[in-house]
């Protein structure tokens, strides 16, 4: 049996660099294709507020587009219509949250990072659109807990060189800067980022991950006599989990602002479990290119890569979840839900707090 050659020491050295530039292929190829994907997704869905590009509207030309989402307030303001709050009460609410609003601001706690979260009503992300969900994701760096507060978007605010109005209006009026801005004096935070987003993507991204099961707590029926569903956990896929979140003009189930509130942040805990337990790296990524066009955020990749580890040990079941709840009223014939500035910052005091 002949004797096996032995390589020389130039023949190794060589063979080794073969194995380096193999190995380093293996590992830069992929590395290089999610770099790229990142910086282009970047590209795409970063957007400062100085750069938004926005065309006020009046929010009371806007009506819905579908069945579930008609003209007009909500249910709400025909139990109230017959009776209006009376310009004296009006002024006196102004009065005592004026007293806040004109007060020194807090301090920024640098334990909070506070998260603006926007829906929009329109599909067209740039030029504004009416905030038809508006939420606070606040996570504290120090304890490690989440909460989100919801803030009804018919609330009666101080929007800043407009005067008082409903909530969602400010984002008519000023985009997401007012807003913003709108939010912060009404609840004393400071707002570290935003993330805008067309409710239109709720049904992009249910069906990117293959539709969500979802826990309907009671029968839901709109009021020409459709069932929109049935209770019951069941499977959506994403045009009904748009339907189920937006639903309104209910004779049978929740279809307030409130009960929308409710299943808005049901599926987005939902969403948000499925990302974290179900998706590769690359399906997230996959994920949020399906959804540039209706995503825009200030917030840059080092603010996500510096919280994704906090993100994965997040327990979503544990995130607390509040909604601003106050006094439902009519002024000249226009329906608000009213919830003192003192009482909207205390909530917001406590949570993750």
């Amino acid at each position: 049996m002949p004797r096996k050659k032995r390589m020389t020491k130039s023949q190794r050295k060589k063979r080794i660099h073969r194995i380096l530039l193999i190995v380093g292929l293996i590992i830069a190829i992929p590395v290089l294709v999610y770099g790229t994907r990142i910086y282009n997704l970047y590209n795409t869905i970063h957007e400062p507020l100085d750069e938004e590009e926005f065309e006020a509207f009046d929010p009371e030309e806007s009506s819905g587009d579908n069945e579930y989402d008609e003209k007009g307030e909500d249910e709400f303001q025909e139990d109230f219509d017959d009776n209006p709050i009376p310009d004296d009460t009006i002024e006196a609410y102004q009065y005592m949250d004026d007293l806040l609003y004109d007060a020194e601001r807090s301090d920024p706690n640098p334990d909070h990072l506070n998260i603006l979260l926007m829906g929009i009503d329109t599909n067209i992300i740039r030029g504004g659109g009416i905030s038809d969900s508006i939420m606070v994701v606040r996570y504290n760096k120090k304890t490690e807990e989440a909460a989100i507060l919801s803030i009804p978007r018919d609330t009666y605010v101080r929007i800043p060189g407009r005067g008082y109005d409903k909530i969602n209006h400010a984002s008519a009026f000023g985009g997401t800067s007012l807003l913003k801005e709108t939010v912060e004096g009404y609840l004393d935070i400071h707002i570290d980022h935003y993330v805008r987003i067309d409710m239109k993507s709720f049904e992009i991204s249910v069906n990117s991950l293959g539709g969500l099961m979802i826990d309907v707590p009671e029968r839901m029926v709109h009021r020409n006599g459709t069932v929109f569903f049935e209770a019951g956990r069941q499977h959506m896929d994403g045009s009904a989990v748009l339907k189920y979140t937006r639903a309104r003009n209910l004779i049978e189930g929740e279809g307030s602002d409130f009960g929308r509130i409710k299943r808005q942040q049901q599926v987005v805990i939902g969403m948000l479990n499925k990302i974290r337990t179900d998706l590769s790296m690359n399906q997230t990524l996959s994920l949020l290119e399906d959804l540039s066009s209706y995503l825009r955020t200030d917030m840059g990749p080092r603010v996500i890569t510096s919280h994704w580890n906090a993100f994965n040990r997040l327990d979503m079941n544990e995130v607390e979840m509040r909604t601003l709840s106050g006094e439902h009223m009519t002024h000249k014939s226009i329906y608000y839900h009213r919830i003192s500035v003192e009482d909207a910052r205390k909530i917001m005091s406590r949570m993750a707090n």
